[in-house]
């Protein structure tokens, strides 16, 4: 005797599914959107961390 509920138990799966993906990239996005608040590093290009050293003749 067939089932007359199969395809109502199959879209109610598949809507769960959905509903779990939802949910999953709700929480990816929260993520990347905290990275993308985040400060940028500092890579200290362009920037002198320290005095360079004097030159034999006396000049910097």
């Amino acid at each position: 005797m067939p089932d007359d509920r199969a395809p109502i138990r199959r879209i109610h799966n598949e809507a769960s599914a959905i509903a779990e993906q939802n949910a999953q990239m709700r929480e990816q996005i929260a993520k990347a959107l905290e990275l993308l608040k985040a400060p940028v590093p500092d890579t200290f290009l362009g920037r002198k961390t320290q005095k360079p050293f004097p030159s034999a003749d006396g000049e910097e």
